[in-house]
Order: structure tokens, then sequence, then C-alpha cells
């Protein structure tokens, strides 16, 4: 079958080549086949095709060679007449009659082109009518037009000796759709003398019949006699120009014929010989052996005197002998010796020539090419003693793999290109079985190497049946993923590895039903059975593997290790829902923090004004409390926003825990749940840890709440302390190795479902009435808390039987910092100082303006960076009460550095209603001796602005 651009048999370009022998035997063919780019094997190979652009090169060449512009119709003319039309010359001299050969172009031309398509028809005795319509795609070019013109015209040649003559009144060239030619042809002349023995046989008759009424009958008879002689003389002329004709024409059949036998005779024993070769090389997977085989089996059945193959050697850069024959033992050391370089460009020997452009090459004088060699070639060839040789590529998938050659050094017959043909098919089949010799070779290397990393994979791989889901084999990554040895894999049934949920299980059965069914499965997400009892995530990929039926024999499945990108996927999902909130809380906190201010500062306004006895203190005391508490939640919100921890200092745990024992809010979880017993196991000699006291005793209340809530119907809450070291390689979770103190609260109380776990630090989230047990927020604080303590939490929890929370700090060898006082407010008050507040709002300036003047200060309140600077350029202040937010886009760290521009050693309490920022700390670098949250106490302002007051002059 042809390739679709190649529509034009090499029987076209061989009539070029006869023709030009034949009447331009001066013309260089080789220049004409090198300038289409094609060999003369090609040339001489019927079954090869060729396309537009070669044709027309071919056709170009010959034109400018032989000067000739009409040489496409004179070819076509001659094509009919010489050898190399072949088997199409033998089936049109077979047809005995001109008209069927006409008639039968539509069914003949297609040997010689698929250019376009013919239909004939006749429209007389010696008239046909046809068509040519050029195939979808093909260009052609009006030579080709006059090659068919030539072709017509010989095909009456062959039985008239003249001509056809042509009418060609619709032209493709022309803009016509097709070419129509009207072909006539000279009738034989022995099919005259037939019509004229036709004609005077009815002339007899007529005068025998009219004579006999009209003449004596001694003149009818010697009409009649007379009519009779010449009738029969007419007739024995006619049967001898048709049997002179009939035998020339079975000469040329036969002539035709016989060559045609000769042909396939030859060409049988070729593919006899290529088939032994063939055979004997087929079980043989050494390549030096194959080509000894291949040698042996040339000598024993072709004329040739000796023959050399050499192979290419792994690195493509040496040709080296492989086997020969008919060489001496001087010439085969020779031989053995030489190698022929691939590498080097200045090479220009026959082997590396034909090596390298992968084309046959037949040398008749090897002395009118030395020139072109190298002196080391031509040492070779001269040491060699060949005249003439034939070279040939062992090429596979445009792959060269060596050279073939043979020479007649002593019988002198001629080599042929007919020798370079079967020697053509005897070089492929060679190659065929080296490349299949070196690909079995690579295929038992690559298995080699397959079968190793299949087993040292780090992935897991297994093998699965089709009916019971048995595992067939697997890997040793297998093994470890599962937990279990190979033994006790090989021939169970993965599906019992599944995990036991619905949803699970279902969609591992779905992964074999695709198999059953032939159908692939990509990443489908399992949970798998641990031997220790763990669950593991795994993405499954399989793959049906059928056999040569299209029957599926098993599933190749890789199995990924998900869990811990599992893990991490939470962990992320977590930090963002976390980091969502913390923006939400940050806000919500500083809105909450400026409407809190006047419930949580003005009480303390009112306090100092009212004796105890009087009826409004308990109340006043009760709303500074409330104002109190939510306040903490404000702190809560603030340290789920990841802001809460504004200052660390060395701590002990033990205290921590002392701390929240004898806090109100112990108290209240004891009267809330009088059935609980908490029970203490602190260790002794802890180190401290760094932190904030205040964060820490709200984070163990928030456990041992969650703790107590737990146990509706009382138990037991144990609140343990210890110190534990983590070794290098025991790191849990992302957190590394090295000395930790453990905190620990573990109830015996309802526990928490596994569905739960991984959702028990979202902030919200919560089983419990909301209202009346909590606000959601306990653990997500216990978990912001301990991310900025960068500890790390671990819950281990069982329904029905309880539930431990681990809580893991860094230990520090700082020494503990000691509890501070709390002073008295009559220790805090001022001594007339001067006070700047500066905020943007005018209820806290309002708050900050009585609680200062209270304690016995001066106080100016402004609203504006401007106005406090316009204040201090008047006169100096002791201290500046400073908001960190003043709005239009100002903030109290760019007032704070403008002041201290003007007056260095000005001293700056800061004032946020969010917690501690870079942009405070920024401040406090500065020199900003203090900072203090809204809504803050009248005991937490005093305290910040004597403590800037009796702070030293230098900074």
């Amino acid at each position: 079958m042809t390739k679709p651009d190649t529509v034009y048999n090499s029987r076209v370009l061989k009539f070029y080549a006869a023709y030009l022998n034949a009447h331009y035997p001066q013309v260089n063919l080789d220049a004409i086949i090198d300038a289409a780019g094609l060999t003369k094997c090609q040339l001489e190979d019927p079954g090869c095709w060729f396309n537009q652009e070669q044709v027309d090169a071919f056709h170009e060449k010959a034109m400018a060679l032989s000067g000739n512009p009409n040489i496409a119709r004179e070819v076509g003319r001659y094509a009919v007449s010489t050898d190399a039309s072949g088997p199409l010359k033998q089936h049109v001299l077979g047809l005995l009659n001109t008209v069927s050969i006409y008639l039968l172009l539509a069914k003949l031309y297609p040997m010689l082109s698929h250019g376009a398509r013919v239909k004939v028809r006749k429209v007389g005795a010696n008239k046909v009518e046809i068509l040519c319509v050029p195939a979808a795609g093909v260009n052609e070019k009006p030579y080709q037009c006059d090659n068919r013109l030539g072709i017509f015209e010989s095909l009456a040649a062959l039985f008239t000796g003249k001509f056809a003559q042509i009418e060609h009144d619709q032209c493709i060239h022309r803009g016509d759709p097709c070419c129509r030619y009207i072909v006539a042809w000279e009738v034989p002349s022995f099919q005259k003398w037939k019509w004229g023995f036709k004609v005077g046989t009815l002339l007899v008759i007529l005068n025998a019949a009219v004579g006999l009424f009209l003449w004596p009958p001694a003149i009818w008879c010697a009409v009649n006699t007379a009519s009779l002689v010449v009738l029969m003389g007419i007739g024995f002329r006619a049967a001898f120009l048709e049997r002179q004709n009939l035998v020339r024409t079975i000469q040329k059949q036969g002539n035709v014929a016989e060559d045609h036998i000769k042909e396939i005779d030859y060409r049988y024993r070729g593919a006899l010989l290529v088939q032994k070769i063939g055979q004997a090389t087929s079980v043989l997977l050494d390549v030096n052996q194959l080509a000894q085989v291949v040698m042996a089996q040339i000598q024993a059945q072709l004329d040739f005197d000796r023959g050399i193959i050499m192979l290419a050697d792994e690195d493509q850069r040496r040709l080296v002998f492989s086997a020969g024959f008919g060489f001496d033992e001087e010439k085969s050391e020779l031989l053995s010796r030489t190698r022929f370089r691939l590498d080097h460009p200045d090479a220009k020997g026959t082997f590396v020539q034909v090596f390298r452009e992968q084309r046959p090459l037949l040398v008749d004088d090897v002395n009118t090419m030395k020139n072109s060699y190298s002196a080391r070639s031509r040492l070779f060839a001269q040491e060699m003693g060949s005249q003439s040789l034939i070279c040939l590529p062992i090429v596979y998938e445009n792959h060269s793999l060596g050279i073939l050659a043979v020479d007649n050094i002593h019988t002198k017959r001629p080599l042929t290109q007919s020798d370079v043909n079967l020697l053509m098919g005897i070089a492929y089949q060679t190659a065929v079985s080296i490349s299949s010799a070196i690909a079995y070779k690579k295929l038992q290397d690559s298995e080699s190497r397959y079968r190793s990393l299949y087993e040292n994979a780090p992935t897991a791989y297994f093998s699965i049946s089709t009916g019971e889901a048995a595992i067939l084999k697997c890997n040793a990554a297998a093994t470890e993923l599962l937990g279990r040895p190979r033994g006790q894999l090989i021939g169970s049934c993965w599906l019992e590895y599944a995990a036991s949920d619905r949803g699970n299980r279902t969609r591992a059965q779905w992964v074999q039903e695709a198999l059953q069914q032939g159908r692939s499965v990509y990443n489908e997400e399992l949970r798998l059975h641990h031997a220790d009892g763990r669950i593991l995530w795994v993405n499954i990929t399989m793959e049906p593997f059928k056999g040569p039926q299209g029957r599926v024999l098993e599933g190749r499945c890789v199995l990924v290790d998900t869990t811990e990108r599992k893990r991490l996927e939470e962990k992320l999902r977590h930090a963002q829902k976390m980091e969502a909130m913390g923006t939400l809380a940050g806000g919500v906190a500083h809105d909450l923090s400026n409407i809190l201010s006047a419930i949580v500062s003005y009480p303390d306004l009112l306090l100092m004004d009212i004796p105890k006895e009087s009826n409004m203190y308990a109340p006043l005391t009760k709303m500074k409390m409330a104002g109190t508490r939510a306040a903490a939640i404000v702190q809560d919100l603030l340290t789920l926003a990841r802001r809460g921890v504004q200052m660390k200092e060395a701590i002990d745990v033990n205290q921590v825990v002392h701390e929240f024992v004898t806090s109100s809010e112990y108290d209240s979880l004891r009267a809330n749940h009088p059935g609980i017993e908490v029970i203490l196991q602190l260790a002794g000699e802890l180190p401290a840890i760094r932190g904030s006291r205040v964060h820490l005793v709200k984070m163990v209340m928030n456990v041992a709440m969650n703790a107590a809530e737990a146990m509706p119907r009382g138990g037991r809450i144990v609140i343990a302390s210890e110190f534990q070291t983590l070794k290098q390689g025991e790191r849990v979770k992302d957190h590394p190795a090295g000395d930790y103190v453990v905190l620990s609260v573990i109830d015996n109380g309802t526990g928490i479902p596994e569905e739960d776990l991984t959702r028990i630090f979202e902030p919200f989230y919560t089983k419990k009435v909301m209202g009346r047990s909590g606000t959601g927020l306990g653990m997500a604080i216990v978990w912001a808390t301990m991310q900025d303590h960068e500890g790390f939490v671990q819950v281990h929890s069982t329904v029905g039987k309880g539930t431990a929370i681990r809580l893991f700090f860094p230990a520090t060898n700082e020494v503990q910092s000691p509890k501070p006082a709390v002073p008295k407010i009559e220790d805090l008050m001022g001594h007339g100082e001067t006070v700047l507040v500066v905020d943007d709002e005018a209820e806290h300036r309002h708050i900050a303006y009585e609680m200062l003047t209270r304690l016995n200060y001066q106080v100016t309140v402004v609203d504006s960076e401007r106005a406090a600077l316009d204040h201090m350029a008047k006169s100096p202040y002791a201290v500046v009460l400073l908001d960190m937010v003043l709005g239009n886009g100002s903030d109290g760290l760019t007032l704070y550095r403008q002041l201290l521009a003007r007056h260095p050693r000005q001293k700056a309490v800061i004032v946020s209603g969010f917690d501690e920022s870079a942009r405070v700390k920024k401040a406090l670098a500065l020199g900003a001796g203090g900072y203090i949250r809204k809504p803050y106490t009248l005991q937490q302002l005093s305290s910040a602005v004597k403590s800037e007051l009796e702070k030293g002059e230098i900074r």
C-alpha cells in the first residue's frame, strides 16, 4: 500500500532511464537520480512509489541534461515498447486487440500512477474517449499530461505499427475539470484484407444471383469462376497477414514472459535466501554469531567471492569487523585489526559513507574513488585488492547498525544492480535479526532494572486478580505500607485491608468492579488498616492489564501514602480557619474594647467616692466584675487572633496551676460541678517555660472547664505536670526534638467521638448548649495560646472512658520570674504632674481625663495628631498618654516619632484597643515606657503612668 503522498510508481521514472540510455547515453543518470533524492535500488524496485516533488525533480534534471523539452511525451511513446514496462507490457500484449487495450486502461493505468482516475469509452470502431480526473490533493504538472499523450499514442503502435492520432480538446492545465483525449488509430493491414474478403464475398454472391438472369450460361460461369479465384486470393492474403501479426505478437509476449519468469525466479531465490537467513538467525541472540550465519548463507547460496559484515560499536564511534568469508589468513587478520572511525568528520571511505548516508553503493572501479579516500583508507583498499564491490547499509528503522559488502576478485563476474537488490533484502533481514538480538539483551537488562526498581521503589505496588481480588504480587514498599510480610499479603484479599466504614468500603469495591470491567482508576482516595491498627490515607491508581485477546488478566495498582499530607492539609485548613477567625476576632475585640471602656473604668471612679456600707457599693462592684469578665472574653478573642501574648517571662508551670486552683474561676467551677474531684499530680523542680502568666492561667481554666462539663454526673480531673525529653527521631507531628514541660489534664468523662476530634480546636465549634456552658472559644483559645508559646497539643480520647489533653511547652534555662506585688491606689497617686491625653474618641478622652484627674494629675486632652503637636510646642508635658489608632490615616507611632524629634526625652504610655502589635513594639523600642490595653482599670492606668514618671531622665 502506498502512502497518501506517494502516487507515482518507480516504472514512470524507469521509462525515463531506459529512454535516456537508448537516446542520450552521454547523460549522467546518477546525477538525475541524486537530484531527485532517490537511489538506483528504488528506481529498480517496482514496488516503490514516489511523491510529486521527487518526480518533478527527476523530470526537470532529465530535461536539463538532455536538452529535450519534449522528453516527457517521447518517454511516454517509448514506454510501451521498452522492457521498463515489464508486467504492464505483458498485460497489454496479452489482450491481442487494440480496442481492448484502451478499454482496460482504467485498470492498467493505476499500475503507473495514482495521481489521476482514468475512464474510457468506445466511440467508434477504431476510436475511444479517455477522461483523466486528478486525484484529490495531487498537483500534476503539464509534462505529466504530455507523458500520458505519449503512452496513449504508443499503445496503438504495438498492433498497427503507427502511433495513434489524439485530439486533446480539454486539459486541466488550461482550466478544464479534466483531461479529455479522443484517440483514433489506423486499422491493421490484415484487417483491411479481411474486410475486402467480406465485401468480395457479398459481391460474388450478388453477381451470381443477378447474372443468372442476365448473362448466358457460358459467360456466367466464366465470370463467377474468375470472381471466386480473386476472392480466394484475398482471403489467403488476409489470413497470411493475420498469421504474421499473431506470430510477432506471440513472440513478443513469449520474450516478455521469459523475462518475467527469470525475474520471478531471481526474486524467488532472493526471498528463499532471506527466509533461510531469517530462520537461521531467529534463535541466535549473539550479534557476532548472527553475522557469521549470514555470511555462511551468502557464501553457500550466491556466487560472490568474498563478503564481510562490519558492525558499529556501542558508542557508534567505530565500525568493527564481525564476520566474513573468502579471505585468506593474512587479510582476515587485517580485517580483525581494522577499525573505521565514524566520529571523524573527515572520514570518507566507502564503508563509512554507506553507513552514514544509509544508501547502497555499487562501485564499478575502486581506483576511480581512491582520490577521495584518506591515506589510511587507500592503503586498506590496496591491501584488500578489490576492483569492484557492492556495499550496503545494515539499517533498522533509520538507525545504522553496520555494513555488508561483497566483491568478485577471482571470477571477475560483473556486479549488477540486481545483485544490489538481492543483497538489500539480506541486509534488511540481517538488520532485523541484529536489532532483535540487541533488543532482547536490552529487554533482559531492562527487566532486571525494572525488577530492581519495582522491588526497591519507595512507592507501594501490587497486582490484584479480577475475581477474588487477591494480591498476586507486591513490592517491599507495599509490605511496609500495610505492615504485613509478603507471605501474608500474597493470596489475601486486598479489600480486607480497607477501613470498614460504609463509604470507604464502597469506594474500594468500586475499584475492584472497575478492574472487572476493564476500566482504569486514577487517584481514588481510600483508607486502609495498618497491621498496628493505624488508619492510613492512600491514593490508589489501578490500570487493568489485558492479554492478547483483550481479556483482563490482572489489575496493577500504585498506592501513595497520603496520611501525612492529609494531616498537613487538615492543619493548614485549621490554620486558615484560625487566621480568618483571628482577623474577625481582632476587629470585634477592638470594637468591644471601646464599648467596655465605660463599663470597666467608671465603676472604679464611683467606688472611690462611695463607702462600702452604701447600697450602691455592691451593685457597682458587680458591674465592675461583669465588665471585667466581658473584658476577659475580649481577651479570649485577642488570643484567638494571635495577638494575645504581650510579653513573655520565665514561668513555673506549677505556679500557674496553683493560681488557677486559688482563683474565683476555680471556685465557680467547683460550685457549678459539685460532683467533680480535682487531683493535682505536679512534679517538683521543673524547668521554667517562657510565656504569659495571664494567658496560661486562662488556658488551664478552659481545659479544666471542658473536662468538668464532660462529666455531668461527676468524676475526677487529674492535673499533672512532668518533664519530658523528645530524642532525635522522636518528632511529634512537626515539632522538633528537645526538652519539654508537659502539663496534662485528664478526665474520666464521656470522651470525644472520633469525628469530632479534628474539630475541637475550631472557633465556636461546640456541642454544648450555647449560653449555658461556654462560648465555643475554649479549646480554640487553647490552640492559639499554644501557638503563641511555640508548643503543641496532644489529645487522646475514648468515648465512654474519658479524655487526656497534654500541653507541651519548650523548656528554658532562664530563672523563674517572681510574681509581682499589686500596689495600692494610694501609692500610685500623682503629685500634680502634667499629662497630655491623645485619643480620637471623645468617650475615651473623658474616661482618661476623669481617672488621671482623680489620681492628682494635671490633664489636657486632644483628639488629633495636629492638636497634640501644637500643645507640645506651647509647653512640655511630663507624660503623653498616646492612643495607637488616631484616625485619618495617622497613628501613635508616627506621632511619637514627631514628638521625639522635638523633645528627645519625652515620656509616653501607649494605649490601644488591639493587643501588642508590631507598631506598638516599635514605639516601645523608641522609648515609650509602657503599654496598656483598653478597656483599662484605674489600677492599670495609675501603675503605667507612675512607672513611666519614676524612670530616670536619661534614656
